[in-house]
């Protein structure tokens, strides 16, 4: 579900009739700060809640969830397109985050590089010949880790921004590309490659390198394609296993 919109939906139907957070809260027993979190799309109300809020904003469940008024000729279309994505939601939530190998690489290169440095702290009591070499060896480590580490946040603020501003497309994996080039234990590095279509075009997305633990089935795995609403070219991908 779309918080942001459903909030500012929120907002819009309790201004309409009339309503300040307060009033809205003091109707459904709760505080204004609880309905201040709807409207800016940072929470959504417990089930509990979803009927009697409903009601006082004169809206049916149906036009909540899509975020808009919904005319009769609309409604049995947008009631199935709701429960459609309800249903995914509810598969991604029983769904584990594939692990993004730039994470490990950062892990992995930062515990040499201390590893590294130990080495050489300890050897230089026996031999002051030792000391150079580690610290050499430690500051490829740390540039490394440091390289890791951009790309990592680079990615994670692109995902963060594309899920707030961007849409979220109906995707499709249509293939995996294997990471010859690096093995992770019995573990599968690959990229991801997915299909979307956007007003109409086609579109395929390739994902950066993920880690998974071997699976057999290509349906054992789901992915999200968010992309820029004026460029569908720029888009970044999360990526989800069935648990083991």
């Amino acid at each position: 579900m779309d918080q942001k919109r459903i909030g500012a939906f929120i907002a819009q139907c309790r201004k309409e009739k009339g309503l300040t957070q307060m009033q809205l809260a003091e109707l459904l027993d709760i505080s204004s700060q609880a309905v201040s979190k709807w409207e800016n799309g940072r929470g959504m109300p417990d089930m509990s809640l979803l009927q009697p809020l409903c009601n006082a904003l004169g809206i049916s469940l149906n036009e909540f969830f899509s975020g808009e008024h919904i005319s009769e000729s609309e409604y049995k279309g947008k009631a199935e397109e709701n429960i459609s994505t309800l249903f995914k939601e509810k598969q991604i939530a029983n769904l584990t985050p594939v692990k993004y190998l730039f994470a490990l690489c950062a892990n992995v290169t930062l515990l040499v590089a201390a590893a590294e440095l130990a080495v050489g702290i300890v050897g230089n009591f026996f031999s002051p010949a030792i000391l150079e070499p580690m610290l050499i060896n430690v500051s490829v480590w740390l540039i490394l880790f440091l390289a890791s580490m951009g790309k990592l946040v680079y990615d994670r603020k692109k995902l963060k921004k594309l899920k707030c501003s961007g849409v979220c497309m109906d995707s499709e994996i249509e293939d995996m590309i294997p990471a010859a080039w690096i093995r992770a234990g019995g573990y599968i590095t690959c990229r991801i490659v997915c299909r979307f279509i956007y007003e109409g075009s086609e579109y395929k997305a390739i994902s950066s390198y993920y880690i998974l633990t071997p699976f057999k089935r290509k349906e054992d795995l789901y992915a999200n394609v968010y992309i820029s609403k004026d460029n569908p070219a720029r888009y970044s991908i999360e990526l989800f296993q069935t648990g083991r």
